[in-house]
């Protein structure tokens, strides 16, 4: 899809309704819905990278021009990953869109640790089946069970494995086709999966693509995009917002406006806010993600990969009980790409005799764990690594596979790694009702500033052990019909 934009000359004379920073899941589902209500307001979207059309992200083998890691100064004991460019992670996500279960809003309460959301499931439920409708998920009615108000999908769910049909029928009530916003059929230009494992650079269109998927949205007469506008700063006095710097073509602009939407990632918008000045709440602190590891359990006799999709089938048994007083959340994937793992060369001619998994563990946040201004020109980011929780939570997960997967015939168990990063930046911005300690309140509006707004993960309390992205999208179509 051609996108129109313009030059940062064109924008600076102009006083603006609304300002976005970064154009990610949570800026444009907040426009979604924004836009429909306010079609005669001035709407300017200000993004660090540039349109990459799925060709050229195909062709180049990357989502963005920009090597995110070259800008931030990661003193880490971990890695992280984003991406820079029109989209935003809407380019580079694996189309995975689990809801979160109504006990994840309450962590704190329920089990003594972490902390509870300002908001619950069911202030959300409606925009979950809204984002869900929007990005055509593809599911199994059946996950209602588990997750309330969620019924028919959009799309008929991708196809089980032979192996992981043996699983939904012996586990039915807990392991299901899972939600993707990937098309098992297609509709409006967009391909049906090739089931290839290259999620990031979707050949066939299939996964949801904003740039794409949204095109109401960028077709809007009253919405100027501005590409390679990089935000240095928001300007306020009192309680405030009152302009938007940013450097592009050689040098700095500034631009007014009545509501800034900042949704910039959770590493880069903390750490506007830190250069602005704009401290309440402790900005850039209690940043964090979930563990990923895969594992291989080794099949006797019965071959896998025959599934619909890279990522076919979920199990939920234990995504909540009173074990996550002790450590985290886990849920497991199937998948059914040799992407992921697989390939078992050892004994010969048992090549598909495996089942490559991978288990997502619910982490901790913690205060130090943050974003920090130096005084430099890219954020510093200091964590010290996945938490006991956490890797508590990954050794329950692995003790738990005979049992969950009894079904199987099951040769031996192997843990092959714990990625470095998730992909999923959260917790640097966080909601709550004390403003001690929280940079948002509960509608994601600032503490102080009434007229600037957060969108995208960084909002996130706790990190649950759901790829955060549809709730991310409804929160922000929640925000963009009511604010």
């Amino acid at each position: 899809m051609e996108i129109s934009v313009v030059r940062a000359s064109a924008v600076e004379s102009h006083h603006w309704d609304v300002i976005v920073i970064g154009s990610g899941f949570g800026s444009l589902f907040f426009l979604q819905n924004y836009l429909k209500r306010n079609p005669n307001q001035r709407i300017l979207v200000l993004e660090w990278g540039a349109h990459h059309t799925q060709r050229w992200q195909i062709d180049q083998q990357k989502n963005s021009a920009i090597d995110h890691n070259a800008t931030i100064e990661n003193e880490s004991k971990k890695d992280w990953n984003f991406s820079i460019g029109l989209g935003g992670g809407t380019n580079c996500w694996q189309g995975m869109a689990a809801r979160m279960h109504p006990h994840d809003f309450e962590l704190q309460s329920r089990y003594g640790v972490g902390f509870d959301w300002p908001i619950s499931y069911d202030d959300i439920a409606d925009y979950y089946t809204a984002a869900e409708a929007l990005m055509e998920v593809a599911g199994a009615s059946d996950a209602g069970r588990v997750f309330p108000g969620s019924a028919s999908f959009p799309q008929a769910p991708h196809h089980l494995s032979t192996t992981e049909r043996l699983i939904k029928k012996d586990r039915p009530d807990t392991f299901f086709a899972a939600p993707q916003a990937k098309l098992t059929q297609g509709k409006n230009g967009r391909g049906a999966c090739c089931n290839n494992g290259t999620c990031s650079f979707c050949p066939t269109g299939a996964r949801f693509y904003a740039v794409e998927g949204m095109r109401d949205l960028w077709e809007a007469p009253n919405l100027s995009i501005c590409t390679g506008a990089r935000v240095r700063l928001i300007e306020a006095t009192g309680a405030n917002a009152e302009a938007v710097v940013f450097e592009s073509e050689g040098r700095d602009f500034r631009v007014k406006g009545d509501l800034i939407v900042l949704g910039a990632n959770g590493i880069h918008s903390p750490f506007i806010l830190q250069q602005s000045g704009i401290l309440d709440g402790g900005p850039g602190k209690y940043l964090g993600e979930k563990m990923l590891a895969f594992v291989e359990i080794m099949l006797d006799g019965i071959d896998h990969f025959d599934g619909g999709t890279a990522t076919t089938g979920f199990e939920l048994s234990y995504i909540d009980g009173p074990h996550r007083s002790e450590h985290g959340a886990v849920q497991y994937w199937t998948n059914n790409s040799f992407l992921w793992g697989g390939l078992r060369l050892d004994p010969p001619n048992r090549y598909r005799e495996v089942l490559p998994i991978g288990i997502t563990v619910e982490d901790l946040l913690y205060e130090e764990n943050a974003v920090v201004d130096e005084g430099g020109d890219i954020p510093v980011v200091r964590h010290g690594g996945f938490s006991d929780y956490a890797h508590k939570g990954l050794d329950f997960a692995t003790s738990k596979i005979p049992e969950v997967f009894s079904s199987l015939p099951i040769e031996s168990v192997e843990l092959r790694r714990i990625l470095p990063t998730t992909d999923h930046i959260q917790g640097s911005l966080r909601m709550g009702s004390d403003p001690a300690i929280s940079v948002v309140d509960k509608r994601q509006i600032h503490q102080r500033l009434r007229n600037l707004v957060v969108v995208g993960t960084a909002v996130f309390p706790t990190t649950s052990w759901a790829v955060p992205s549809l709730t991310c999208a409804a929160m922000s179509l929640k925000l963009g019909n009511e604010i």
